[in-house]
């Protein structure tokens, strides 16, 4: 479970885990909490990275600047997320600590 900044390719690998939803959310949240490792400069649209198998429904997510990875919108309980690895570019004046 890993995001990798390749800097020299202004690339971001995203490959987090799949999760099952413990509670009904109305609202965002954060799923990931990364104590150590690369931070943006300020938060990162990751785009749809977990689909619900059995909808037509697909959760974004959202690099913060903590470090902290939170799924946009809300989640039913027992919604189960599969993940689909990504590369995406890193956004224009976007740093990393």
């Amino acid at each position: 479970m890993e995001i990798v900044v390749d800097r020299a390719n202004r690339l971001l690998h995203v490959h987090l885990s799949g999760f099952k939803s413990t509670v009904s959310l109305s609202a965002g949240f954060p799923v990931f909490h990364y104590a150590s490792g690369p931070k943006p400069s300020r938060a990162v649209s990751l785009g749809c990275l977990w689909s619900i198998p059995g909808s037509n429904f697909a959760k974004q997510a959202t690099w913060n600047t903590d470090g902290s990875v939170s799924v946009i919108g809300g989640m039913e309980f027992n919604d189960r997320c599969l993940h689909t690895p990504r590369t995406l570019p890193i956004p224009a004046g976007v740093t990393f600590a």
